[in-house]
């Protein structure tokens, strides 16, 4: 089952486009920052979300945002990938960190600079200098500046899209200090490229594959050396960081046009004054319903859905589209999440819509499923439903 690890308080993560041009400068006021780790607070928890982080605030109740708050909304290419990233990294975080003793803060380690220089390629001119070395961690060019752009290109793409930071904070003597660090990589299943000409015109965009084994391969040495740049003795606090393990979750991206998000496909731990390690490969895929992909890779599940889907169909007189995203782990369907737009004519409607959804969700999805179906008109959510394994049905009708 997919965990509902998280935190209460909805935040951007600070995530990086591999194009090498970033901006979207935050103004210092709008970036709530605590003078020191002593001056931190913690949200109040949610008893009925008891496996989700309480976050971290400044004394005066302020969120502490990121230390690249923002980017990651106005550069991410496919925002599935990105919600999936963030939500993801927590879900593999709490493996290691559990919500009891641990506490959510977005990252800030790393400066802003450092990952505009980090996601560039080895080798490309950095964002001015910074406390550790500033050179990419995407492969160099290959070939010679003799040969041609996209050869060049293609020889050695950019592997790495994103990398994101979480930090997780601990009771300590004098209060929260840093207990555990998660680094994301996100990796490219596709990398576009296209070659920028003299006049400030742009060609056609390109495209390169790379294998799932190529992106791990690359993103073990990226871990390394992320590893190493973190506690360099010239780093703030190296010292604090040298002391807590870093975990590294490798994501890659679904293709552009893709309707499903890209997939986890290795998690790694340095622990305190080792290199990345005890790597551990993730079987994970997502499928979209109705689609031939789900039919031909997974019948009997595409077979249930379009059960379901008849059945929601036959409360109207007009057909109405039912999508699902189907989570796979190990091969095994291990939760759908299911969304169906209706037109809004009453209130009484709604109501009497979302039971017969609810009553056929628990008839033909099996106990074991976790389900969240979402009723949506023009003017907004209607309606929630989630069946948790083992969890009485949860059903809600949005009030106006």
């Amino acid at each position: 089952m997919r965990k509902r690890a998280g935190f209460i308080i909805a935040a951007s993560v600070f995530a990086l486009s591999g194009c090498g041009l970033f901006g979207g400068e935050e103004s210092e006021s709008e970036n709530s920052q605590p003078e020191s780790e002593e001056d931190l607070s913690l949200s109040a928890g949610i008893p009925s979300l008891d496996e989700y982080y309480r976050a971290v605030l400044t004394d005066d109740g302020q969120y502490v945002t990121g230390e690249s708050r923002g980017l990651s909304n106005s550069i991410v290419y496919n925002r599935f990938d990105l919600e999936r990233m963030e939500i993801g990294m927590q879900e593999l975080a709490s493996e290691e960190f559990s919500q009891d003793n641990y506490y959510f803060r977005e990252g800030q380690l790393i400066e802003r600079s450092e990952l505009n220089n980090w996601l560039l390629r080895e080798g490309e001119e950095g964002d001015g200098e910074s406390t550790t070395r500033p050179r990419g961690l995407n492969p160099p060019l290959a070939g010679s500046e003799g040969d041609g752009f996209e050869e060049r290109e293609r020889g050695e793409p950019r592997t790495m899209s994103n990398l994101l930071e979480h930090n997780y904070m601990e009771e300590g003597s004098d209060g929260l200090e840093l207990g555990g660090i998660v680094i994301g990589l996100s990796m490219n299943e596709t990398y576009y490229f296209r070659e920028e000409y003299e006049d400030g015109t742009y060609g056609p965009w390109l495209e390169e594959s790379i294998s799932e084994e190529n992106a791990l391969e690359d993103a073990q040495r990226i871990a390394e050396e992320i590893t190493e740049r973190l506690r360099n003795d010239e780093r703030e606090n190296s010292d604090r960081i040298e002391e807590v393990p870093i975990m590294f979750t490798v994501f890659q991206e679904a293709p552009r046009d893709s309707s499903v998000p890209g997939t986890f496909i290795a998690t790694g731990m340095a622990d305190p004054g080792q290199e990345p390690g005890n790597w551990n490969e993730l079987n994970e895929s997502n499928y979209l319903f109705p689609s031939s992909e789900a039919e031909e890779n997974n019948r009997s599940d595409s077979e249930m859905f379009d059960e379901f889907s008849n059945e929601v169909n036959s409360f109207f007189d007009t057909t109405v589209g039912v999508v699902g995203e189907g989570h796979y782990v190990n091969g095994e369907l291990d939760s759908l999440t299911i969304d169906i737009p209706i037109q809004f004519y009453s209130k009484t409607e709604i109501i009497a819509f979302t039971q017969h959804v609810a009553d056929k969700t628990e008839d033909i999805f099996p106990d074991g499923l976790e389900v969240e179906v979402n009723i949506n008109s023009s003017a907004g959510q209607e309606a929630l439903i989630t069946k948790e394994p083992g969890e009485d049905m949860y059903v809600h009708v949005y009030n106006e």
